[in-house]
């Protein structure tokens, strides 16, 4: 048994009413989503802008509802249950966003964003020393607020407070996506090392087919709210069958080699408090 299962996920909003006698049409994001996750895989789903991979995220972690079809997880349905028999998600898949500081409370200092999943756990704030290290900033950032750190460095945080639960999927949408070329080498080798680290099993999205390649083992192509291709993300990028992810692969900037023309390599991840 995998621990996601996907089944002929489909997802339909209705679009707003073009007057006010006018009838209202629907849209289809996603349509006849399958696929499986085996624990401890890093799975990359990819596809450009309005594909359906940030729809397909929000099902998963249960933010929103599929209007057909099923998502397991653990072997436990996911949709169409009471959001307290969901419990046991919130606390097992954690979502990092693309922009940490839409999603951290400025108000909130960096200690009590990471407390925020931990209740009044009595280790709470040994964890937050221990995320903190983990994922590169020092002990005395626990004191501070996100407007003081960089774009990287807040990136860090949100995957510091993803950790707290000890969850065991780590959904990543576009996590990388709004950082730097240096900066963002530096966040997937995080979580690559996270990953390993805390036997996590991680779902990344992206646009960008080469960083899914850098991080992933096997990665689905979506291209209109449907999965055109999967498979180990070797043979999907080296003998692509569908023409999408022929012309997806021939647009995507290569990291590896965006980084050579620069002439320089990713910093030491405990330098990334004052580099990022």
């Amino acid at each position: 048994m995998s621990l996601i299962e996907v089944r002929d996920l489909h997802r339909s909003y209705r679009r707003p009413r073009s007057s006010l006698f006018g009838g209202r049409d629907s849209v289809e994001a996603l349509r006849g989503v399958s696929f499986d996750v085996e624990a401890g895989e890093r799975f990359g789903i990819v596809g450009e802008s309005g594909s359906g991979k940030s729809t397909l995220v929000r099902l998963l972690a249960a933010l929103d509802t599929p209007t057909s079809g099923e998502i397991r997880f653990d072997g436990k349905r996911v949709n169409g249950v009471r959001e307290r028999d969901l419990r046991f998600l919130r606390e097992e898949m954690q979502i990092v966003f693309q922009d940490p500081m839409g999603s951290l409370d400025p108000r909130m200092r960096v200690r009590d964003i990471v407390c925020e999943t931990l209740g009044r756990a009595p280790d709470r704030h040994e964890r937050v020393t221990e995320l903190l290290d983990a994922v590169g900033l020092p002990a005395d950032a626990a004191g501070r607020y996100p407007h003081q750190f960089s774009g990287g460095q807040r990136q860090r945080i949100s995957i510091a407070r993803a950790l707290a639960p000890r969850p065991k999927v780590l959904l990543a949408d576009e996590a990388v996506s709004a950082l730097d070329v240096l900066v963002r080498k530096q966040i997937l080798d995080l979580l690559a090392d996270l990953v390993d680290r805390f036997d996590l099993t991680l779902v990344f999205v992206s646009h960008d087919l080469a960083v899914v390649r850098h991080l992933c083992d096997r990665v689905a192509v979506m291209r209109a709210g449907e999965i055109v291709e999967q498979g180990p993300v070797d043979t999907v990028y080296d003998e692509p069958e569908h023409e999408y992810t022929r012309e997806l692969i021939a647009a995507a900037p290569r990291l590896r080699d965006a980084l050579a023309r620069l002439g320089t390599q990713p910093q030491n991840q405990s330098q990334s408090y004052e580099e990022d």
